[in-house]
């Protein structure tokens, strides 16, 4: 279920401006949908949410989102500070949802 909310709720946020993400659930999601519209292979695995945000937007640092929803995640994922170093398999699961889905 946690899953299926967190997918519901940054989408819907993708609608708005000036909205922030909520914890590792919502970044790990958004990482996942940005690593594959930039065409950056998917991460085998992780364990530290700050190390993989830090690696994947070195990584696409030149990529220009082709519609206003995915200029909206990487404003929101590059604004976002606050984060655990806490992981729970769900965040690899919602990284993957993400990576699957492509886009917003």
């Amino acid at each position: 279920m946690i899953p299926l909310l967190t997918v519901q709720a940054v989408e819907k946020k993708c609608s708005f401006e000036h909205v922030i993400l909520l914890g590792n659930y919502e970044l790990c999601y958004g990482l996942g949908v940005l690593s594959k519209a930039a065409g950056i292979e998917r991460e085998a695995s992780f364990d530290n949410v700050g190390e993989l945000k830090a690696k994947i937007m070195k990584s696409i640092e030149g990529y220009k989102p082709d519609k206003v929803e995915m200029e909206r995640l990487l404003c929101i994922v590059t604004e976002m500070e606050e984060y655990t170093s806490d992981y729970t398999d769900q965040m690899y699961e919602l990284y993957s949802m993400g990576y699957e889905k492509g886009t917003v």
